[in-house]
């Protein structure tokens, strides 16, 4: 999945959701393969931890548009602006590949809905309950890479990785500069990847309780849990001419990728080429 990509996301061990090449926001059941048309010209998505409800975003020229579908009714939460189109966010030294992010969630618990859109001179950060109250709003160039963990919100700025919890910012990781973080379906642990003082990425993860962190290894990149046990990342080689790297980064993805069990602490060859989603998502 690149940085900018609309992926297909599991609403349940037997459901998956994604949009069409239309705009169409699909829903499909595995038995007898049937599809339902959820929503139209939708760009972002994510669905309620039951199934039973999703909030997506409507895309028209003006901007987005935030909705949350239950039952039927189709409640309005607000509308941000639109998602900037730069043009480089396959290239290794992409100028903003460490911060732009795009997403929104429901938090594990279905207390809340978060939105990111930090993307060139876009910065919106929106904060709901399902019955549509605002409880967080931003314009500023603040918050990005974030992740629900519990009812708790952890996301980066300019100071290190902060966390929200019930109304408050409190710091987690001061001067943490983490990438694409994933929090784990059992709790209470979240992998992500950063870079070292000579640009190689690692894979750490933290315990979400203690802070303790505990690094996977160098040159390993897009990490994610496949269980509470098994993670998944992608291996690295060393940069060439060819890569148009600059100093940013010092690897690019090798075609490789791997499984730890963080159990044994052992590494394993993986026939995973590429993942989207994986159930049950994050608690």
């Amino acid at each position: 999945m690149g940085t900018l990509d609309v992926p297909s996301r599991f609403v349940s061990a037997s459901d998956i959701a994604y949009i069409d090449g239309d705009g169409n926001l699909i829903r499909l059941a595995y038995a007898g393969s049937a599809k339902v048309t959820v929503a139209r010209c939708a760009g972002l998505f994510d669905w309620s931890p039951d199934g039973t409800a999703v909030v997506y975003a409507a895309i028209t020229d003006a901007g987005m548009t935030v909705h949350r579908l239950s039952a039927g009714y189709d409640l309005v939460l607000g509308s941000v602006p639109g998602i900037p189109a730069v043009g480089c966010e396959q290239i290794a030294n992409c100028f903003g590949a460490d911060t732009w992010d795009v997403s929104l969630s429901y938090s594990p618990d279905g207390r809340y809905i978060s939105l990111v859109d930090s993307i060139a001179n876009t910065s919106t950060f929106r904060l709901w309950t399902p019955d549509g109250k605002l409880v967080k709003s931003s314009d500023s160039n603040s918050s990005f890479m974030s992740v629900w963990s519990g009812g708790s919100l952890y996301f980066r700025d300019a100071a290190g990785v902060q966390v929200w919890r019930d109304g408050v910012v409190s710091s987690f990781l001061p001067g943490v500069a983490w990438i694409r973080p994933k929090a784990s379906p059992a709790g209470g642990q979240i992998i992500y990847d950063a870079r070292d003082a000579q640009a190689w990425d690692h894979t750490y993860v933290v315990d979400t309780a203690s802070g303790k962190v505990r690094d996977l290894g160098k040159a390993h990149s897009g990490p994610a849990f496949l269980t509470s046990r098994y993670v998944w990342y992608q291996g690295q080689r060393p940069c060439v001419a060819s890569d148009f790297c600059g100093t940013r980064v010092a690897g690019v993805e090798n075609g490789k990728t791997y499984i730890f069990d963080l159990q044994a602490g052992t590494e394993s060859g993986s026939i995973i080429t590429n993942l989207v989603d994986v159930w049950p998502h994050a608690a």
